[in-house]
């Protein structure tokens, strides 16, 4: 649970089993724990991953108010707890992304499970008229991807309160679902930053999601708003890779989303004057939708998909040791 964090944790590395790798580094299960994950980085010489930067990300939660600590804790696999050895930052702890976020995709020989992100959106006409994939990955209706999008305006609003920069917004750092409800869930979240202070990692901006404003790399919440509006853009339009014309502020708004959502993507890909993520959730639940769809909450659509094996069983404690770094 997000606030209850231990600095340095201690691994058995007999009980790990490695079930993923990325640029960064590679992601490990606990055979005795299927609630926490080990995510353990690829150490370079020239850019290693800044362990007290790594160690106040882990803490800042504690600080906030309870309901924005539980929102977050749905929203974000947030780092909980560093490994260290011998006074290096080797990795972290954090909760696994519960299964429900995982669908059967691929092609009808050889499907398999896939964490589905936003790209699945930008792309799901495509996907939709492919008669060689298999997909159990859900086919939301405009309104429901505009409730999506503010889950991420709320996500974002919190975070920004509590002056945290999520920097590297993109199409495979966010993921969804819609069970039990339609929301989102944002990943690799080491590289978060505290607006003032020095990142984990290197800051980088994923291709065809930068933001053209910022300089030498220094994301900010202006630019993840303007990583919003792509977001926005390309999954109401399902536009794939796409920027938004400029002349978005006239087209016709798709059926069934609120009106404002040309303005709010249009002001947030503007150079200046870009609106906040409370702007976003306020304008797109106060705004009705254009005609069509009548925009409001989904029910429950757990029932749409294949039931799976839950991961969320209890927790089984894990050794968490006090080592010290040698340097202290």
């Amino acid at each position: 649970m997000l606030g209850a964090i231990t600095h340095q944790s201690a691994i058995d590395i007999t009980k790990l089993n490695e079930i993923g790798q990325g640029a960064e580094g590679r992601v490990f299960e606990f055979i005795d724990d299927p609630t926490t994950v080990y995510k353990e980085y690829f150490l370079s010489s020239q850019s290693p991953p800044n362990l007290r930067a790594l160690q106040d990300l882990a803490d800042l939660p504690a600080k906030w108010e309870r309901a924005d600590q539980a929102w977050i804790n749905t929203r974000t696999a947030w780092p909980q707890s560093s490994v260290v050895d011998h006074g290096r930052l080797r990795g972290y702890l954090m909760k696994r992304i519960p299964d429900t976020f995982s669908f059967t995709h691929g092609l009808a020989k050889r499907p398999k499970q896939v964490l589905c992100d936003w790209n699945y959106l930008s792309m799901r006409n495509r996907y939709s008229n492919n008669t060689k994939l298999v997909s159990e990955i859900p086919q939301p209706s405009i309104p429901q991807v505009v409730e999506l999008i503010v889950d991420l305006s709320k996500t974002l609003e919190i975070l920004h309160r509590h002056d945290v920069v999520v920097g590297d917004i993109s199409g495979r750092n966010i993921i969804w679902t819609n069970d039990p409800t339609w929301r989102i869930m944002l990943i690799d979240c080491d590289g978060f930053r505290v607006r003032g202070s020095t990142g984990v990692n290197f800051a980088k901006q994923t291709p065809d999601w930068e933001d053209p404003e910022v300089t030498q790399l220094r994301t900010t919440r202006q630019s993840d708003i303007y990583k919003l509006g792509l977001a926005a853009y390309r999954s109401v339009w399902a536009a794939t890779t796409d920027r938004p014309p400029r002349g978005l502020h006239s087209a016709r708004v798709p059926q069934g989303a609120p009106n404002q959502i040309h303005s709010l993507i249009s002001r947030s890909i503007s150079p200046t004057g870009r609106p906040s993520a409370s702007d976003w959730v306020h304008e797109l639940t106060a705004t009705p939708p254009s005609p069509g769809t009548p925009y409001s909450p989904s029910p429950n659509r757990q029932a749409e998909r294949k039931p799976q094996q839950s991961r969320n069983r209890p927790v089984i404690p894990m050794t968490k040791g006090d080592s010290k770094d040698p340097g202290d």
